[in-house]
């Protein structure tokens, strides 16, 4: 049977093309042909099989427009304004998609997004394989587009491109509500013992309703959207518009473990990236001490997909938020702490602390560019070899105790140690019955001294230990410190020690 030739979706004009690497380069044909990709007098052949073909682009420099022609018989597709350049994937949740139109300043930064270099492709959001074709395409950043873009995503490209004076490219792939569960495929979830809880749970919340019950609770849900579409359409807002309603929990959702990495994930590998920032953790709260082996295990497996287990992993962790509304709870913390092991135990990540720019009340900080910039400062310094740039905040290195003092040593501390505003906070202090009590803390050169009145034998600290803490530790160039305790109480670390972190 004869098929028309097609390129994967994911290339089309204006796209960017991961530079100094070989470039993968797929679709489909008709079966024994020969496809020829052809650009700037390079020229590389693959023969269809079984209706699909590859090919690897050698490297090209950073540079362009250029055109690339995929030619099968007497079928050809040229590709316009094509760059090479560095792509990053951003992946995550709702603080990820959040749209720079919605950001704090958006309506300021939008008219100065003149940013030719500067691509964006979103991989089309698909909840269940429905059996439509779903397009998207590279677009330019500019007044007209950038509004749409990640917020996030938008900061973090603008600051690479301005530093490194090359064309750079997001594709965004990410939906807000969802587990980092949903962007695993489940016989990796299924093959251990604790993350295949994620499953278990997803199993048996089906088996508590039938399937015809299913379905016409699917019906009535697409019935509210419809309406919930129009009343947007039409302009409503707040109480007449409503609450986004919340899709139930069936084969079809979107938020449904291991889905989003069939429909997305795999639509967008291998694409050649030159790594990865993620910006996710919330719709895992519920199991803070297991994230970090969950996260652990999504790295591992995209970078698997993307055929390199060296490729730069970059991530956020949450700020502050008073979670299920519990300012002081623990859900929050002990998810920032699981972020933090995947940086000491997985090689080549690296965190972006922001625990300064959360909102107590909002689990949607809408200032969106100290995240990018924070996410671009780590990448520049830790990818690229910019020792110019300070990336981090104040990191607990060790402590002793010194007549019923701690004295705590810090390493990150450019431009010495300070607080954001006022009198230093947030630190809490404990004896051997782990019954912390607020301590008094005040700064001495690298080092910072806790106490407590009431706590005559101190021996473990933590600091910024709550859901939405109070606290004001900063180095020179105003990065904040991110959470720490010196115990980990009770804590199982998931992840085995594989190299180290950038």
């Amino acid at each position: 049977m004869s098929r028309m030739l097609k390129v994967n979706q994911i290339f089309s004009d204006h796209m960017v093309l991961q530079r100094d690497s070989v470039v993968p380069i797929w679709g489909e044909g008709t079966e024994g042909e020969t496809v020829t990709v052809s650009c700037q007098g390079t020229h590389v052949h693959s023969v269809v099989a079984d209706g699909d073909w590859k090919i690897e682009l050698p490297a090209f420099g950073a540079g362009g427009p250029y055109e690339l022609t995929v030619e099968s018989g007497q079928e050809s597709i040229v590709f316009q304004d094509v760059l090479f350049g560095d792509v990053w994937l951003a992946g995550g949740q709702s603080n990820m998609e959040w749209r720079l139109k919605h950001s704090k300043g958006g309506e300021l930064e939008i008219p100065l997004a003149d940013l030719p270099k500067v691509r964006f492709y979103n991989v089309p959001r698909v909840a269940y394989e429905d059996g439509l074709e779903h397009h998207a395409a590279w677009e330019i950043c500019s007044p007209e587009t950038a509004g749409e873009f990640s917020a996030v995503g938008y900061y973090y490209a603008k600051e690479l491109e301005h530093s490194l004076n090359i064309p750079i490219g997001i594709v965004g792939c990410n939906w807000g509500g969802t587990s980092a569960s949903c962007w695993i495929p489940e016989e990796v979830l299924v093959a251990d013992t604790e993350l295949r809880a994620y499953i278990d749970d997803y199993k048996i919340s089906l088996n508590n309703s039938t399937l015809e019950a299913r379905v016409i609770e699917q019906k009535q849900y697409q019935e509210v959207l419809a309406e919930y579409n129009r009343k947007e359409s039409a302009g409503l807002k707040g109480e007449e518009l409503g609450n986004y309603p919340w899709p139930p929990l069936n084969e079809q959702s979107f938020y449904r473990p291991t889905g989003l990495y069939g429909t997305m994930i795999r639509k967008a590998a291998p694409y050649g990236v030159k790594g990865f920032i993620y910006y996710q953790g919330e719709s895992d709260a519920h199991k803070p001490a297991l994230y970090d082996k969950l996260l652990a295990t999504l790295i591992r497996t995209w970078r698997e997909d993307w055929g390199s287990l060296e490729l730069p992993f970059l991530f956020v962790q949450l700020p502050g938020f008073a979670h299920d509304g519990k300012p002081d709870g623990e859900e929050w913390p002990l998810l920032r702490e699981s972020q933090w092991i995947v940086t000491e135990r997985v090689a080549n990540t690296g965190m972006s602390v922001i625990l300064d720019c959360g909102e107590k009340d909002d689990i949607h900080p809408l200032d969106k560019k100290p995240v990018g910039d924070r996410l671009a400062r780590v990448a520049l310094s830790s990818v690229y070899g910019r020792h110019d740039v300070v990336s981090s905040g104040p990191v607990f290195r060790d402590m002793t105790v010194e007549a019923g003092k701690v004295n705590l040593r810090f390493d990150c501390c450019e431009g010495g140690l300070a607080t954001r505003d006022g009198d230093l906070i947030g630190f809490q202090v404990a004896g051997d019955d782990s019954d912390f009590v607020a301590a008094t803390a005040s700064i001495e050169g690298n080092t910072v001294w806790v106490w407590s009145d009431t706590l005559h034998n101190p021996i473990n600290v933590r600091y910024a230990w709550a859901n939405y803490p109070e606290a004001n530790l900063v180095n020179g160039c105003g990065l904040p410190a991110g959470p720490f305790r010196t115990d980990r109480i009770g804590r199982k670390e998931h992840v085995p020690i594989h190299g180290r972190s950038l």
